[in-house]
């Protein structure tokens, strides 16, 4: 879409990414220091059309730091309670990559591996949620690998009016199992997997928009619901989050930094050749307790 969104600040232009989600910010060089007017600019587009994506950067780990402060503070890693064994992500550092590359012993130097992954959104099994997460692409697949977005604020407008009754006011169990990338469940102890119980929708408390806060990957069930009654809902709803005309489907070059809002946007994952390998960097900030 070529369409250029209205800005009073000189150099710095706004392009829709689709028609359902997501903002290109033009004219932004995030390797220095930005001027409040256009943290201002860039934020404002960012909340209220749930990623924005910057190209052509060349970024330190601290340029990427210094950028996404001025979305909240870096939030720490938690670490599972049953790990991967062979990736121990190092607890003092926040930055990480995400990549399938290997060490010379074979060793994983990073975490999500290689794959494609179902919608989610990060870090909504703990009970203060990641508000927003960035991720700079170093090495990318010549084929594959891309990043799908999509809208929760448009989902939740979109819902029936009696459905919208039926999960105002409930919660559901999200969970994370390191070991899937394709599903959500409970098949062993939800002492062994993270966990915490969130609300169905959520106001976002920049725009105050309602969006639906589900995922097919990490939702397990609704409160209230028969489980068989709430695994037939969240399908529903699943289905509905997943419709091609809520999706934006990013093709990553390197030097792109998107940074996207956990609370109105789930993301998910293409595959890629076995031979290619794909190697981003990922931070997030830190969110507050939903309600």
């Amino acid at each position: 879409m070529a369409t250029q969104l209205e800005n009073a600040l000189p150099g710095l232009t706004f392009r829709p990414l689709s028609p359902a989600i997501g903002v290109e910010a033009i004219g932004v060089d995030l390797s220095a220091p930005l001027d409040p007017a256009v943290i201002a600019a860039l934020r404002e587009n960012w909340a209220e059309h749930s990623i924005l994506l910057i190209r052509d950067q060349e970024l330190s780990e601290e340029d990427q730091f210094r950028f996404a402060r001025h979305f909240g503070p870096i939030a720490a890693r938690p670490r599972p309670p049953v790990e991967k064994r062979d990736y121990v992500p190092d607890p003092e550092n926040p930055m990480h990559l995400v990549t399938d590359r290997v060490d010379a012993d074979g060793r994983r130097l990073g975490s999500l591996g290689h794959g494609e992954m179902w919608f989610h959104t990060d870090k909504c099994y703990v009970a203060k949620p990641h508000r927003a997460s960035l991720l700079y692409a170093i090495e990318i697949p010549t084929e594959g690998g891309h990043t799908k977005f999509a809208s929760l604020y448009k989902v939740y407008d979109r819902l029936d009016p009696d459905v919208k009754k039926t999960l105002e006011g409930r919660r559901a169990l999200q969970v994370y199992d390191y070991t899937k990338t394709r599903v959500a469940g409970i098949d062993q102890r939800l002492e062994d997997l993270l966990h915490h119980w969130q609300p169905v929708c959520v106001a976002n408390p920049d725009t105050h928009r309602r969006a639906l806060y589900v995922n097919r990957l990490m939702t397990a069930s609704i409160e209230g619901l028969e489980a068989e009654e709430s695994r037939d809902l969240l399908d529903r709803l699943c289905d509905l989050i997943e419709q091609p005309d809520n999706i934006y489907e990013h093709v990553w070059r390197p030097g792109d930094i998107i940074v996207w809002d956990n609370l109105s946007s789930l993301h998910a994952r293409t595959d890629w050749p076995d031979d290619q390998r794909r190697t981003l960097r990922r931070c997030t900030v830190e969110g507050d307790e939903l309600c």
